[in-house]
């Protein structure tokens, strides 16, 4: 509703849905995944449709933190089967491949196989169009391994998305953002890093994945000896984690990991400390990431 009046708008158009009513109802039960599942089957039960679906997916989120992989996908599939129109379907490829993503290599078969179903059910579903573009870009990027062609199909989701997709449109600029930074054209991917970031309007998944590329292109710069930009780029990593909570898990992890990098380069005052808290954070709250392997090694 805005302003009294009531709109509509296609589902491919919601860039994020917030229930005023989620904290009270689930509130008992935010951190425990198992308990949250069966405060949706209650509302389920209660018809209560809207509130039953986002309970099973925040209760696929936790069990995906705790790397609980089958009881994550046995919750998506269960709300899946019980509400087979659900408006929040997309979460059951979303949150799989994003999980698996976080996960890095070993992962990558499985990220790309929920790209792959993502697609063939937003064509047999006769979804809203932003979902088969969402499901595209999801498939370039588990699928694509040499840079030329990534930026390529890359630019040809853009023309798609562009003034239609924000929130499509931005993850697309920044994958390619990425590639442009890994393949020495740091100037070009600045450019949409800082696009995206300046933009008020941006999600906070896009923001946090513009930081994460502006701490990395700094983290270069550190490691030839420049110490203040070991603090910039540390800075930069520690924003994605404090500033876009609500973003992936694992861009806050790969942030947090970066950070310790950053300042180890640094190395000005508590330099240590900030390492120390780093890791800590890293390893409680985002152990199924390749990220938390890697700084425990």
């Amino acid at each position: 509703t805005r302003g009294g009046a009531t709109e509509q708008m296609p589902s491919d158009q919601v860039a994020k849905l917030e229930l005023g009513a989620f904290p009270a109802v689930y509130r008992r039960v935010l951190r425990d995944p198992d308990a949250m599942l069966k405060v949706a089957r209650e509302r389920l039960a209660a018809k209560d449709a809207l509130l039953a679906q986002a309970g099973f997916v925040a209760a696929a989120g936790l069990f995906f933190a705790s790397d609980a992989e089958g009881r994550a996908n046995g919750a998506l599939d269960e709300m899946q089967k019980a509400m087979p129109d659900a408006g929040l379907l997309p979460e059951v490829y979303r949150l799989p491949f994003e999980h698996y993503r976080g996960r890095g290599a070993k992962a990558a078969s499985e990220a790309t196989e929920v790209a792959k179903k993502y697609v063939r059910a937003a064509a047999a579903g006769s979804w809203p169009s932003g979902f088969a573009n969402e499901a595209e870009l999801l498939l370039v990027i588990a699928e694509s391994k040499d840079a030329p062609s990534l930026q390529t199909k890359l630019r040809v989701v853009i023309g798609k998305v562009a003034g239609i997709q924000a929130v499509v449109a931005d993850r697309a600029h920044i994958e390619l953002a990425h590639s442009l930074r890994e393949s020495k054209d740091v100037q070009a991917a600045q450019r949409i890093y800082e696009d995206v970031r300046g933009r008020v309007t941006a999600d906070e998944s896009a923001r946090a994945g513009a930081m994460l590329g502006l701490g990395k292109i700094l983290l270069e710069t550190a490691a030839a000896g420049d110490r203040d930009a070991g603090r910039q780029a540390m800075l930069c990593f520690l924003r994605v984690h404090l500033e876009t909570k609500g973003a992936w898990p694992r861009l806050r992890a790969e942030a947090l990991y970066h950070a310790i990098l950053a300042a180890d380069k640094w190395r000005g005052p508590e330099f240590g400390v900030v390492m120390g808290r780093c890791k800590r954070v890293l390893v409680d709250e985002f152990a199924s990431t390749e990220w938390a392997v890697k700084v425990q090694r």
